[in-house]
């Protein structure tokens, strides 16, 4: 194990923030106090984790520092590299600490199915961390029924295999379970860090962050790259009920080479004895969406289900001509795709205020189950004319399918708009 260390000042004050009051008076032989780590203690409400430290308060690995410490406390990492999987069973901070000295890495050697798993439904926070899933198993922080907030951490695949895997995962079954909660914050998220990067297909199939079931989750300000899936899946219940709410706001999203769309929002197909039950809202505002190595993914974002707002986004280059619909028809090329050919009642999202430029086949492409005109006003289409297709400017198209309402979409914004402050064009 490779660790790099703190200054002897910064460890001797982390190391005093740790202490705890002297143990109570024994119950057993004279002179040995009970062991104030015994299990079902209370712990404590910090503990530092510094595999060079020999003092008795002072954990050797992340796991041994989140036995150690009390429901609602700090575990404290010190920089270095570590190679555990951690669960964690307890509502707790997990923070890298000392960040100028090197990043704290959670490196599991042999093969865990996932790198950092929470198993508890109190609230944990993640700060700090980095978090390399490897070859054997490439799920980096998972959890279900849980409290989760991710907060400037970098999530990396190592040498991806082509299978499905996620860099963050939290799914949840609030008739079985609470209701979930995600929050994910300027992370880091790379689905493949290879020696030996591929653009053409087949891809390793990473999706950098997944949100299934009962949750409310904002996912704000995260950059992610290279990922086989999509970069942000949002994913019904297995059974197509339950409700979810999510805020996908100012993300930079690049290389997301999965052919369903860089931020995908879809389930499972329904059938007669299991149709769509689901409501919800899902906001995507801010976020910035390119396809810098010209892959053929069909959208930015596929919007298959649920009502909410798809504003001031910056949809750059995404749909390149090569692009074509999945086998699965889980769309049609386009910037932004509304709606499903797989059986799902309408979407109903607002569309308004983006930069919808440089898309080869199509800027706004509406499903055939739309049969009510979506708001798409003030949308740069890449054109002072505004869009082509239903529209007469020569700006990426507004495409509607067969059946379909056509959407609102004039007056149109004659220059980009997304990073502007207007409410009108």
């Amino acid at each position: 194990m490779k660790t790099q260390f703190l200054s002897a000042a910064a460890v001797a004050l982390l190391t005093l923030a740790c202490e705890m009051p002297a143990p109570l008076a024994s119950d057993g032989p004279i002179g040995l106090p009970n062991p104030y780590f015994a299990a079902g203690g209370v712990g404590r409400p910090s503990v530092l984790v510094n595999p060079s430290s020999n003092d008795e308060g002072t954990a050797k690995t992340i796991q041994e520092g989140i036995d150690m410490v009390a429901e609602g406390g700090k575990v404290l990492v010190v920089p270095g590299t570590y190679n555990e999987a951690v669960v964690i069973d307890k509502g707790l901070t997990l923070e890298a600490v000392g960040g100028e000295s090197g990043p704290a890495i959670v490196a599991p050697l042999e093969a865990p199915t996932i790198a950092v798993e929470v198993a508890t439904t109190e609230p944990v926070i993640i700060r700090g961390l980095t978090v390399h899933a490897r070859p054997f198993g490439i799920r980096g922080v998972v959890g279900v029924a849980e409290d989760v907030t991710v907060e400037r951490t970098t999530v990396l695949a190592i040498d991806p295999p082509l299978g499905v895997n996620f860099l963050i995962d939290v799914a949840n079954d609030a008739p079985t379970s609470t209701r979930g909660r995600l929050v994910v914050r300027e992370s880091f998220l790379d689905g493949n860090v290879s020696f030996e990067r591929s653009l053409s297909p087949p891809f390793p199939q990473i999706f950098g962050i997944a949100v299934t079931g009962d949750v409310d989750a904002r996912l704000e300000g995260n950059v992610i790259r290279r990922t086989g899936g999509a970069c942000i899946l949002v994913n019904m219940r297995n059974d197509l009920g339950g409700s979810m709410n999510v805020d996908i706001v100012n993300n930079d999203l690049d290389e997301c080479y999965g052919r369903a769309g860089s931020i995908l929002v879809e389930g499972f197909v329904p059938f007669p004895t299991q149709p769509v039950t689901a409501t919800g809202t899902v906001n995507i505002v801010g976020n910035t969406i390119r396809n810098s190595t010209g892959s053929c993914t069909i959208s930015a974002i596929n919007y298959g289900f649920y009502t909410g707002n798809i504003e001031r986004n910056r949809i750059l280059g995404v749909v390149q001509p090569c692009a074509s619909p999945p086998p699965t028809l889980r769309g049609i090329p386009a910037g932004i795709w509304v709606g499903s050919l797989r059986g799902y009642p309408p979407a109903t999202p607002v569309v308004r205020f983006n930069d919808i430029e440089g898309n080869a086949q199509a800027g706004l492409r509406v499903a055939p189950n739309v049969a009510t005109p979506l708001d798409a006003t003030c949308n740069w289409w890449g054109s002072a004319s505004g869009p082509s297709g239903a529209g007469s400017g020569t700006g990426d198209a507004v495409l509607v399918g067969a059946g379909a309402a056509t959407p609102v979409f004039m007056p149109f914004a004659t220059g980009p708009i997304a990073r502007a402050q207007a409410t009108s064009c």
